[in-house]
């Protein structure tokens, strides 16, 4: 997972609320090839790269050992995401949707949902939970994706004994 970026850095990751298609995903990759490609601080090239997961999941990452991204440098990568939630109408800021894979596919399940969700068993104990508050490459390297029972979100449900 991102092995250009081999230092310290940041990610930023988005959830679309639904499987892209491929034309999709080539708008998407290219659009981010540019960005990549062109992304500075303070007038110095930031090495980045982008991917998507799961057909679903677009994460933007950025080696700071290299050079840190700043303020300015953000704001225009949250720019590029807005642009692309507004073309494609993808839901990429809604933080209350939480990410989960079940049989081999993305489940999306809104934080107000997780109980229902559980109790229908559209999610286990034991389904992937994509932790998308994480921030650092080490972190999306290592406790991005972990079963549902260890994740902070597991708190939210009510085991009915």
């Amino acid at each position: 997972m991102f092995d250009s970026l081999t230092g310290n850095g940041r990610v930023w990751i988005f959830a679309s609320n639904r499987k892209l298609n491929e034309s999709e995903k080539e708008f998407i990759n290219e659009k981010f090839d540019v960005f990549c490609r062109d992304w500075s601080a303070h007038g110095s090239q930031l090495k980045a790269s982008f991917q998507i997961f799961d057909n679903q999941i677009l994460v933007l990452g950025a080696d700071e050992d290299f050079e840190p991204a700043s303020g300015c440098s953000i704001d225009r990568s949250t720019a590029i995401f807005q642009e692309i939630d507004q073309e494609l109408k993808i839901d990429l800021f809604n933080r209350l949707n939480l990410v989960f894979k079940e049989n081999s596919e993305i489940v999306i399940v809104r934080m107000a949902d997780i109980q229902s969700a559980y109790d229908s068993q559209k999610i286990s104990d034991t389904s992937t939970f994509f932790d998308n508050s994480v921030n650092t490459l080490l972190d999306i390297r290592t406790r991005w994706e972990v079963p549902f029972n260890e994740s902070w979100a597991y708190a939210k449900i009510k085991i009915n004994a």
